[in-house]
């Protein structure tokens, strides 16, 4: 039987809870969008560049299923390019106008 102490469950708590400290609601955006969105972007782009790997390999030539893996490899990258751009346009901009509010939301 497992038995955990006070201070794993705490530990276990911190890992798991919702970041959504802080006094301003762009520090809570901030807090989610860095813990829990960009996690969930990795894995999805990681799936998908699975998903589309194992269409091609499996296509056995098959014109069709190879140019269907192939889009969902193109969909993923593109989708990521897409998602880390934004994210570093919000930054640059933000530094450039002096606007350290509007970085710390993102």
């Amino acid at each position: 039987m497992l038995a955990f102490s006070s201070s794993d469950l705490q530990e276990l708590s911190n890992i798991a809870a919702p970041r959504l400290e802080g006094d301003t609601i762009g520090s809570i955006v901030s807090n989610v969008f860095k813990s829990y969105f960009l996690p969930a972007v990795g894995i999805v782009l990681f799936v998908y560049l699975l998903l589309g790997g194992y269409e091609i390999m499996t296509s056995a030539g098959n014109p069709k299923g190879l140019a269907s893996g192939k889009g969902k490899i193109t969909n993923a990258l593109v989708g990521f390019v897409i998602i880390f751009v934004a994210y570093w346009l919000v930054q640059i901009i933000s530094v450039a106008f002096g606007l350290q509010s509007f970085a710390d939301i993102f």
